[in-house]
């Protein structure tokens, strides 16, 4: 019916409800399961099925109620416009306050780390951690939480969270208040969700890791987008210096296997437990919502 629609301001209204239609009442299992046949053997066992929960079911009817409010859509798309020549997209969503990420609700989170709601550790560093939305589904069950944000915007609103930020390069304290402690030398869990594929240097990322992360009990919580694609914002040619030697491939299982023994296995990481959720972001007037397919993954180095 849509293309018998000439007006092109009510056919995207009408794609649009479309698409809200199709995943409103969906409990959308084809973002949660695997191929097993694609997958090696000694990864089969070690995934966790995970499943579209009430605090993920919140996220998306708050992205449907958004989807509405089109003069801010309009609003969003000027500025948008007006600052893309002297801010990043990144910048530019967190100053007019869109695209908020869903990565796991705080259920998935103690599931992946294989712990109850009372599980309570020291230090968690959330390294990319954008606007903090995502950091605060981890926040309740660390004494103090540090992260990392290239964007200036981003960190302003990681600030007003009361988060500890620190530099992107040094992992040093960027203000330091008169009550703040030092900066630990090794964490209880470092997050990295979303920066791998994202950033300039990840194999060296992931080596600072591996020395930052508390000797045997230290946890490293990875998030990846598969198929992947990587892409840096900052860089004039948006191409990373270090570049992730993953097979070529569409089928995003082909490419799991190929990252665990390629990239993170050489990088003495041991997988303990994996699952697949969808990276969710806040929409607008063309979509609800947007989302893609994230792979996450809990490590452990090796002795």
């Amino acid at each position: 019916m849509g293309e018998y629609i000439r007006s092109p301001l009510i056919r995207l209204m009408y794609e649009k409800l479309e698409h809200q239609n199709k995943h409103l009442h969906s409990n959308h299992d084809n973002w949660y399961d695997y191929r097993p046949e694609y997958v090696d053997f000694e990864f089969r066992d070690i995934f966790i099925q995970s499943y579209q929960d009430e605090e993920t079911c919140k996220f998306l009817d708050n992205c449907y109620m958004k989807s509405d409010w089109l003069f801010t859509h309009f609003y969003h798309a000027i500025v948008k416009a007006a600052l893309t020549w002297f801010m990043t997209s990144t910048s530019i969503n967190g100053l007019v306050g869109r695209g908020s990420m869903f990565v796991f609700s705080s259920a998935q989170f103690l599931h992946l780390l294989n712990v109850n709601e009372d599980f309570k550790s020291d230090f968690l560093l959330d390294l990319g951690a954008g606007d903090g939305n995502v950091t605060l589904k981890m926040s309740p069950y660390f004494k103090m939480v540090y992260v990392t944000e290239i964007s200036p915007v981003m960190r302003w609103r990681l600030s007003k969270h009361g988060f500890s930020i620190l530099d992107v390069d040094s992992w040093k304290l960027i203000s330091k208040q008169l009550d703040t402690p030092e900066v630990p030398s090794h964490f209880d869990v470092i997050s990295c969700l979303n920066l791998l594929d994202r950033c300039t240097a990840p194999i060296t990322l992931l080596k600072r890791i591996n020395q930052a992360l508390k000797p045997i009990t230290g946890i490293l919580i990875l998030g990846i987008v598969l198929p992947l694609k990587q892409y840096v914002e900052t860089t004039h040619d948006q191409r990373p210096n270090e570049i992730l030697d993953i097979v070529d491939s569409e089928l995003w299982e082909v490419q799991l296997s190929s990252l665990i023994k390629n990239i993170l296995i050489p990088a003495n990481f041991n997988i303990l437990r994996w699952t697949r959720l969808p990276y969710l972001c806040e929409g607008d007037f063309l979509k609800s919502f947007y989302y893609l397919n994230e792979i996450i993954l809990v490590l452990q180095t090796t002795i």
